[in-house]
C-alpha cells in the first residue's frame, strides 16, 4: 500500500512503513536502472526465507547509506532508541561499557532495516543465545579479497 511518500509492507503480524521508497540507493550505471529503497525492501522480503537463517540470533553491525551509495556512509553498532520495541536487541560488553546491537530474527526487522538504508548487514560469527557467549563463534569465514582485483 502506498501513502504519499511512504509505502507499507506486511510481514507476518507486523506492518512496516517504508519512507521515501523511491529514494535511489544504487544509482544506475552502464545502462542499468537505478535501485531504490523500495526495491531493496522488496528484495529483502523475497530473500528473507534464505537470509534469515544466517542472521537469526546474531548481533549485527549495520552499514548505512542514508543518501545512497554516492553519499556518505556510516557504521552503526548501537541500536537507536527510536527503533521499534519489537526489534530484538543484544547487549554486548565492550571496553568501558556495552553496545546494544540489532538482532534480525524476522522479515519485519529486515524490512525496517531496509527502510533505514542499511545496505550491508555485518553479522557476528557467534550467537546471542549460546551459553558460551559472543566470544565463542560457531561460524568461520574466509574473506578472499584479491589485491588490485587479481587472484594471481
Amino acid at each position: 500500500m502506498t501513502d504519499g511518500d511512504a509505502r507499507t509492507l506486511r510481514a507476518g503480524r507486523r506492518t512496516v512503513r517504508i519512507q521515501r521508497p523511491g529514494k535511489v540507493l544504487f544509482p544506475g550505471r552502464g545502462g542499468t536502472a537505478p535501485y531504490t529503497k523500495g526495491d531493496l525492501a522488496d528484495y529483502h522480503r523475497s530473500v528473507a526465507p534464505y537470509l534469515l537463517p544466517h542472521l537469526r540470533g546474531r548481533p549485527l553491525m549495520l552499514e548505512r547509506y542514508p543518501d545512497g551509495l554516492d553519499g556518505p556512509r556510516f557504521m552503526q553498532k548501537n541500536t537507536p532508541e527510536h527503533y521499534p520495541d519489537w526489534i530484538r536487541r543484544a547487549e554486548v560488553a565492550k571496553e568501558g561499557g556495552t553496545v546494544t546491537h540489532v538482532v534480525c530474527d524476522d522479515t519485519a526487522t529486515l524490512l525496517y532495516l531496509a527502510d533505514q538504508a542499511c545496505v550491508t548487514l555485518h553479522r557476528w560469527l557467534s550467537r546471542t543465545d549460546r551459553a558460551a557467549g559472543p566470544d565463542h563463534p560457531d561460524r568461520l569465514v574466509f574473506d578472499l579479497d584479491p589485491a588490485e582485483d587479481d587472484f594471481r
